[in-house]
């Protein structure tokens, strides 16, 4: 949902907007007897075109698997990403503009003015160029995207994920297309808004990499500065509409969204001083964490992982091993949900408890994680009493209370 809507927010910016006549165009040079179900299917076809298009490139990604991921978290690498998002957030800004070569788009565009409009697969093919020439803008959206799926190193997920965007893109598309552009949309200032706000969507993508280099109050500052910063915008905005009810109703939503985003960063600043009362959620009764109170024990090889299987063995006991990383937003949210529900701790009382801690994704780490096929993180490895994989036990990514009760 979240890669759907995000593609629905890319089809209202600016540079996406020519898509709009071309489609339009296909549509109208058919003639007045189109059907609604042939224009909805030259749509399609139209649509499909550019999704494949951003499809490939999310299997390209996730296809580079967990050397890839793990390349992504070495510091250096996490601020470049960082640094070239904020470049990357000022083109939508309109501080440049991003596009391709002139006569690649001269090529490009020939090319597609010579496709006929009435045949499906020409109208697939004008999809193509189209999602290349005519939406140069998306290349900075496109890229957290693709951040994101080569971090999964799914290939179904890394493909399927930029699909759906591409989809989300097309809704609008495939609405204007089989109204046969009678509905088309005008451009205007409001495009440049939504334009300005995926501007601030990268800069926080360049937060949550410095959030894993700099966790804590650094993080939560430039959050607070984030949110501020963003609400502060729109506000400027909502001033500049009609007045009337929902102006003021957008504008009181506004005020509590940037008194939220103070408060955020004033109480990461009290917390930090010591005025912060303990954060009862991380901890049980007995005032352990999570990990102590179920008795986790950091393994850090396969040589570490066989001594411990052996264990449990002669103990008759079934094994689980969490692969965690410092970065992975996920593994922290099993300590913090999964692992602390009442039936959950009860299943796990019966099991070792191991965890392999593979932030630094060294050639150990890396070992370990390739000698088990693992792709991304969280990922639980579930073992029987004679120290076996379940691979049918398997869990990969986050997973609730109510499901992992049933492992």
């Amino acid at each position: 949902m979240i890669f759907f809507g995000l593609g629905i927010g890319l089809a209202l910016t600016p540079c996406v907007f020519p898509m709009y006549p071309i489609l339009s165009g296909i549509i109208v040079g058919q003639g007045q007897k189109l059907s609604t179900a042939k224009a909805f299917t030259l749509s399609m076809a139209y649509v499909q075109g550019m999704a494949i298009t951003y499809s490939l490139l999310g299997l390209v990604v996730a296809s580079a698997g967990l050397k890839f991921q793990a390349a992504l978290q070495h510091p250096a690498i996490l601020i470049f990403l960082a640094v070239m998002f904020v470049l990357l957030s000022l083109s939508m800004f309109g501080m440049y503009e991003l596009k391709l070569p002139s006569k690649w788009q001269e090529k490009m565009n020939d090319m597609s003015n010579n496709q006929k409009g009435g045949n499906l697969i020409g109208v697939f093919l004008m999809g193509v160029i189209s999602g290349l020439v005519a939406s140069p803008c998306t290349t900075a959206p496109l890229s957290g995207a693709l951040i994101y799926v080569a971090q999964s190193g799914d290939l179904i997920q890394g493909f399927l994920a930029l699909y759906v965007l591409s989809m989300g893109m097309g809704v609008p598309l495939l609405i204007i297309g089989t109204s046969g552009g009678k509905i088309l949309p005008r451009a205007g200032a409001w495009m440049d808004v939504i334009k300005t706000v995926f501007g601030f969507l990268l800069i926080s993508v360049s937060i949550v990499m410095v959030g894993r280099i700099w966790p804590g109050l650094v993080s939560d500052l430039m959050w607070s500065v984030w949110g501020i910063a963003l609400t502060g915008y729109l506000m400027h905005q909502n001033k500049l509409s009609e007045f009337n009810w929902k102006q003021t109703t957008r504008g009181v939503l506004l005020l509590l969204t940037l008194l939220a985003s103070f408060s955020y960063g004033f109480q990461a600043l009290m917390t930090a001083f010591g005025h912060d009362a303990p954060n009862v959620s991380q901890t049980n009764v007995e005032g352990k964490t999570t990990n102590e109170a179920n008795h986790f024990v950091r393994i850090k090889s396969l040589a570490d992982l066989d001594v411990e299987l052996d264990k449990a063995s002669i103990s008759g006991k079934t094994v689980m091993l969490d692969l965690y990383a410092d970065w992975c937003v996920a593994c922290k949210e099993f300590e913090a949900i999964t692992f602390k529900d009442k039936e959950v701790a009860k299943r796990l009382d019966q099991m070792v408890l191991l965890q392999a801690d593979v932030t630094a994704s060294d050639d150990i780490d890396i070992e370990l994680l390739e000698h088990y096929g693992v792709l991304g993180l969280p990922t639980l490895l579930m073992f029987n009493q004679d120290g076996e994989q379940r691979e049918d036990l398997r869990v990969t990514g986050f997973m609730g209370q109510k499901t992992l009760r049933l492992i």
